[in-house]
């Protein structure tokens, strides 16, 4: 991963060609960064392995240039003659350490990092927060957090994950303000169908951990769904984010029916639950949470 000096130096006509590629990524590596997001918070969050994690959401990478699959892990486990545990764990070591005061980074380097800077930067922003730190210095850095995709799927890593952040994720009144609004303001494009992803991969992880019997397992994926459920039921039920949000929802939705709609994008849907492979069972209950995100916004 690029050291910190190369990391700040990422802005500029480089951020932008990247900028202009996330149309096209979005669907190809927004499910290999969900799923990498989710393994590192649960190795993180608990005593197993993140190959462990990793096996449940069916991939194990992140998406550029230096991009891994769960195929590739595999195979470099075998070679080594290690566990994929081990080598998902090695990958993990080189995650570089979050700043005790999130204030220690500017906007421009939270701009510019990259996805393993980012899901490290998340912990000490989201901590932050959850502890009452407010003020437009946090907004800044958490809305710079949200302008660029790797930011955005480094913030998830945390944001639906981390059992702590009671009250800025679980709030009964809803997502926390500050969230809330830098949510609203972030780039849709990128954030509704990770969104969704993030609804559907844990909510299929969950029935797959109960069906082994793995009851902490299975609420910790629960506890990434009913989060993400939030953000969806926000977004979708916001005057102004909410159109596209609702669109990707109902594509998603068709394509669960096996259905999908002419447009690329119910394609890439059903080609998502194709490639993950889920059970009937598993495809029953993404029907339903996708359903209960369509709902709010048709309230």
């Amino acid at each position: 991963f690029r050291s910190e000096p190369a990391r700040r130096e990422s802005s500029g006509p480089r951020t932008m060609a990247r900028s202009r590629q996330r149309g096209a990524r979005v669907h190809t590596c927004g499910a290999a960064l969900a799923a990498v997001g989710l393994c590192l918070a649960a190795a993180w969050r608990s005593q197993q392995s993140i190959g462990h994690a990793a096996e449940a959401f069916g991939v194990l990478g992140r998406c550029g240039r230096n991009s891994v699959s769960i195929r590739e892990v595999r195979r470099l486990a075998q070679a080594a003659g290690r566990s994929h545990g081990d080598v998902a764990a090695s990958m993990s070591a080189k995650m570089p350490a979050p700043p005790a005061d999130p204030l220690e980074w500017s906007v421009d380097d939270v701009r510019a990092a990259d996805f393993m800077g980012s899901a490290s930067y998340a912990g000490s922003l989201c901590r932050a927060l959850e502890q009452g730190a407010d003020g437009e210095e946090y907004q800044q850095r958490l809305s710079a957090m949200l302008g660029h995709g790797d930011g955005t799927r480094g913030f998830f890593v945390t944001y639906l994950t981390d059992p702590a952040l009671t009250r800025i994720a679980d709030a009964p009144e809803g997502i926390a303000p500050v969230v809330a609004s830098a949510l609203r303001g972030a780039d849709l494009e990128v954030v509704a169908p990770l969104a969704i992803m993030n609804l559907a991969m844990p909510t299929a992880t969950a029935l797959a951990h109960a069906a082994k019997g793995d009851e902490a397992a299975a609420a910790r994926s629960a506890l990434t769904a009913r989060r993400g459920l939030r953000v969806l039921q926000l977004l979708a039920s916001d005057a102004e984010a909410g159109a596209p949000v609702r669109e990707q929802l109902r594509r998603a939705r068709e394509a669960a029916d096996e259905t999908p709609g002419a447009g690329a994008d119910g394609g890439e849907w059903h080609q998502f639950y194709k490639r993950w492979k889920y059970g009937d069972e598993q495809m029953a209950a993404i029907r339903s949470v996708l359903d209960d995100a369509l709902g709010v916004s048709a309230r």
